[in-house]
């Protein structure tokens, strides 16, 4: 077993890497997911008799398996699957509940969560699994590691440090993140609400194509929404009223996001933004209780949808990250 590195860059010890900012904020990745046929790559599986909903693209020795966050489905990831693809295999999922999956006989739960997305790689034949999460995603990524060793390779907790987001969401703790984060507790509460009302597709419309209504709505998730373009900022809008958000908000304010950490057994990359309100840099240290490698790198001028706000730079920090696998 590997211990955590230290020195500049890594977690524990010294400060995580900084991809500086390069003027690129809301330019679309290279390769761009608009010229691609997404509905030909979309695909529903029965696990449990129950629908899960997926997208699959690319082929190749590398396996990658994309987990969304709160509120979200798989097209968080729209920005990041064309890169992925030219490596490999993607497969992007929608949480049960959320997106076009059913919800779960069971309950949620992020155990439920990481148990769904293991049965979808039995499912589906994947192994040597990189497994990427987003916020919520990130935890569910750790539990996936820890609860089924043999299918991962790596894991990608991208603005994965929510522990003061389940301290808000627990009520007990807003005093405390308050004094500590203001912005968390209202951007976490905001996230909650603006995520778990359902809202017609004409206003989405309407919020997605003005730069002042994308600044009103998108703020707790993106740094600079009025710069991100309307196609952009639909990927999230259209999530809006899952039936998963509230239930899974009950099941993370009773949870520890960094449960499980110190249990993985294959590297580790962190990935965060600078100006994160949901997830803040601070909370990285979350991710010290490790005991394999852990690569940690931060992203500047973004939020806390930084693989959206900064696609070619999050692409190229996995991909330095991939690289270093093989090594």
């Amino acid at each position: 077993m590997s211990t955590a590195r230290n020195g500049d860059g890594q977690l524990p010890g010294g400060r995580p890497r900084v991809a500086a900012y390069a003027n690129d904020y809301g330019r679309p990745a290279t390769p761009d997911w608009r010229a691609l046929d997404w509905a030909a790559r979309e695909r529903d599986v029965l696990l449990s008799g129950r629908r899960l909903h997926h997208v699959d693209h690319g082929s190749g020795q590398e396996t990658f398996l994309l987990i969304h966050g709160m509120g979200g489905r798989w097209q968080h990831w729209m920005e990041n699957i064309p890169a992925l693809g030219q490596r490999g295999r993607v497969v992007a999922v929608d949480l049960p509940g959320f997106g076009r999956a059913a919800a779960p006989r069971s309950g949620y739960s992020l155990d439920g969560f990481a148990d769904t997305a293991a049965a979808l790689c039995h499912e589906l034949g994947l192994t040597g699994v990189v497994c990427a999460g987003h916020s919520l995603g990130g935890s569910v990524a750790v539990r996936f590691a820890v609860r089924h060793p043999e299918l991962a390779r790596a894991i990608v907790p991208v603005s994965g440090a929510v522990d003061l987001f389940s301290d808000v969401l627990s009520l007990r703790g807003i005093p405390a993140v308050a004094r500590l984060s203001p912005r968390t507790v209202a951007s976490t509460l905001f996230e909650v609400l603006t995520a778990g009302l359902p809202a017609p597709a004409r206003l989405r419309r309407r919020i997605a194509a003005g730069w002042w209504t994308r600044q009103a709505v998108l703020w707790p998730y993106l740094r600079e929404p009025a710069r991100i373009r309307p196609d952009t900022a639909a990927l999230l809008l259209d999530g809006a009223g899952a039936r998963g958000v509230l239930p899974t908000a009950r099941a993370v304010a009773l949870a520890d996001p960094f449960a499980g950490v110190a249990e993985v057994r294959c590297p580790i990359l962190v990935v965060n933004a600078d100006d994160d309100p949901i997830s803040p840099v601070v909370r990285l240290a979350g991710f010290t209780r490790a005991t394999v490698s852990v690569e940690s790198v931060v992203i500047e001028g973004t939020g806390h949808m930084l693989m959206l706000e900064r696609p070619d730079a999050f692409n190229a920090e996995l991909a330095r990250f991939l690289d270093t696998l093989g090594e």
